[in-house]
């Protein structure tokens, strides 16, 4: 798999994020206002393009922020977009905001993640689930713990999973696409590593669920039997680099029988 985030140089990467739209170099440069063939020579890097092009460029090809602030430095510009810690005293206000949004996600378990699908923050129900589901509890308390390695290890919630092989692999290519972004840093690349070792015998081809609209995960431990269902969501537009990179994932039922395992485990 190819980085975009290390070696490429500023005329590679938008070509490669206006290929992954599916734009032409002459609809690109009607939409930023410039030539055709500017744009070309602004790819193969024979021009040297401006701060306000390539920032245009970005937006209209809408290119993830830390790809732009990767494609900026490339370019020989200082990165436009912020990024923060979210523990930073700047940061309290989406901070409030995401701790509410935890709070009032109960009873159905609801976590933080970050792009390298690390846990930054989850509501009791999520960890009442992992709780009563893990073979290792003590692996939600890692720092970060990271979701992953939470499901696919050997210790976390694989034994108990009854549909491993396609969460396996839903879960492994998932992980993957966020590589292409240009947003996860080292720390991904060798959680996939380290899951590649834990891949079951029965994982499916990536041909065989790529029709399905909705991934269940069926778990079963204790003489309880839940299948879930997860819904991802971002934070509204923002030009924070950490915002845009954290998402929030809610785990639903999918069945009236798996409703009541639910709300008995988290209750």
């Amino acid at each position: 798999m190819r980085d975009l985030t290390r070696a490429d140089s500023y005329g590679a990467m938008l070509k490669y994020w206006r290929k992954r739209a599916g734009i032409n170099q002459m609809e690109l440069a009607l939409e930023c206002d410039t030539s055709a063939r500017h744009l070309s020579c602004v790819e193969t890097e024979r021009a040297q393009p401006s701060r306000h092009l390539l920032l245009r460029l970005c937006a209209t090809l809408d290119i993830p922020l830390r790809a732009r602030n990767s494609i900026l430095i490339s370019a020989g510009y200082v990165p436009f977009y912020s990024e923060t810690g979210l523990s930073d005293p700047e940061m309290a206000q989406a901070r409030s905001l995401l701790q509410t949004i935890m709070r009032t996600n109960e009873p159905y378990p609801t976590m933080l993640l970050d792009r390298n699908m690390d846990i930054v923050l989850h509501n009791r129900g999520m960890e009442k689930l992992f709780n009563f589901f893990l073979q290792d509890k003590a692996m939600l308390g890692e720092e970060p713990a990271n979701l992953l390695r939470l499901v696919l290890h050997p210790r976390g919630l694989a034994p108990v999973i009854t549909n491993l092989g396609y969460v396996y692999t839903v879960m492994v290519e998932r992980a993957r696409r966020s590589l292409l972004t240009g947003a996860p840093d080292q720390r991904l690349r060798d959680i996939l590593r380290e899951v590649g070792q834990y891949a079951p015998e029965d994982k499916v081809f990536e041909e065989e669920h790529m029709a399905q609209l909705i991934m269940p995960l069926t778990m079963q431990r204790h003489g309880r039997r839940l299948t879930i269902a997860t819904t991802s969501a971002t934070l509204g537009f923002n030009l924070n680099v950490t915002l845009q990179e954290l998402y929030i994932e809610t785990a639903y039922p999918m069945d009236p029988d798996s409703e009541k395992a639910l709300l008995a485990i988290v209750s």
